[in-house]
C-alpha cells in the first residue's frame, strides 16, 4: 500500500510505502506525482522523502525500477529537478532504492539513501511537518 501526504503548499511530499508492495502501485504514484504537478497540487522542484514500513512483500524487481525512472524522466519531465530522500533499511528495499539512485544521476535528480526518518528530513533540508506520524 502506498500513502501520502503533501505539505508546505505543495513543495513535500510523503510517501510511505507498506505491506504487500506491487510495481503497479508504484507506476500508480510516479503518475499521481506527474498529474498532481500539472494540476498545481505539487509543486516544480518538490523534496519528497519514500519510507518503508511494515512491509509484507515486494513484487518490484530491476526491470521495473528502470521503467519507473524512464516515466518520471519522460512524462514527469515537466516537475523540474526535484530531490528524494529514501529511508531503506532491509536488503532487498535498498539494493531497488540504490538502483533508482543510480539511475537518477544519469536524470540529473537528486537522490539520497536515509537510515532513518529524522536524517532524510534533515538531508532536504526541511523540518519533519508531522513528528507523531513520522517520528
Amino acid at each position: 500500500m502506498i500513502e501520502r501526504w503533501v505539505y508546505n503548499k505543495g513543495q513535500l511530499i510523503v510517501t510511505r510505502i507498506s505491506g504487500r508492495v506491487h510495481s503497479q502501485e508504484i507506476f500508480d504514484h510516479v503518475f499521481w506525482l506527474i498529474d498532481s504537478h500539472n494540476i498545481g497540487e505539487v509543486k516544480s522542484d518538490y523534496d519528497q522523502v519514500v519510507y518503508a514500513e511494515d512491509i509484507d512483500s515486494v513484487t518490484v524487481d530491476e526491470h521495473d525500477v528502470r521503467r519507473i525512472m524512464e516515466v518520471s524522466t519522460g512524462l514527469g519531465q515537466a516537475r523540474g529537478r526535484f530531490r528524494t530522500a529514501i529511508v531503506a533499511v532491509e536488503p532487498f528495499n535498498t539494493k531497488l532504492a540504490q538502483l533508482y539512485q543510480s539511475l537518477s544521476k544519469d536524470a540529473e535528480r537528486e537522490v539520497e539513501m536515509c537510515e532513518d526518518l529524522h536524517s532524510a528530513f534533515a538531508w532536504l533540508g526541511c523540518e519533519n511537518p508531522d513528528p507523531d506520524k513520522f517520528g
